[in-house]
């Protein structure tokens, strides 16, 4: 199962070659041509224009680009990366969860994030201890240290975020959250 926090790789060339047609204005030789192309000369209204670039690429390209600032402050940190932080993030509230509640909270695959478990273990970030009521359950637990690092990291996220973030305006910013969370916690339908 592919972890849900990796993004597909993809850019200009290869998006412009798998959108539909009705996302492609009559440009779209241009956009079929892309794939010869470089990134800058590519002409494509799905990804080369404001007025008309399509939402889902705008998300992933920002998401992108935020998740680069992100990983690199984690592996400044001594973390791998962003699922090393948010599981961090679960253990340090002092809220007991089994290793599979943690892994349907954050929507990382189980195997995934045993290996990230066993890495911040491996660091003295977490511990793991049977549960009181089932021996075969393990819960993680945040350390000292585990703790102090996700503080570390939350403060220098924060700093990579709002330099990412300064030339929009704070009402933008505030309007741009909300309308993600909705996105994000809608139900599946």
């Amino acid at each position: 199962m592919q972890d849900d926090l990796i993004l597909d790789e993809i850019d200009t060339e290869t998006y412009c070659g798998v959108m539909s047609r009705d996302s492609i204005d009559s440009s779209s030789e241009a956009c079929a041509a892309a794939g010869s192309v470089s990134l800058h000369s590519a002409v494509c209204s799905s990804v080369d224009n404001l007025e008309t670039a399509d939402l889902t690429w705008l998300m992933h390209r920002a998401a992108e680009v935020l998740r680069a600032d992100f990983d690199a402050v984690a592996k400044t940190a001594g973390l791998v990366d962003l699922r090393d932080w948010l599981v961090l993030s679960v253990v340090t509230d002092g809220i007991p969860r089994t290793q599979l509640e943690i892994a349907r909270q954050l929507g990382i695959d189980k195997t995934t994030l045993i290996a990230v478990l066993d890495r911040l273990e491996g660091q003295a970030f977490i511990v793991r201890s049977a549960s009181p009521t089932d021996r075969r359950v393990r819960i993680p637990a945040a350390t000292a240290a585990g703790a102090a690092i996700y503080e570390r990291v939350t403060v220098e996220r924060d700093t990579a975020i709002a330099a990412r973030l300064s030339a929009v305006p704070e009402a933008e910013q505030s309007a741009l959250r909300s309308a993600l969370w909705a996105i994000a916690s809608a139900p599946s339908t």
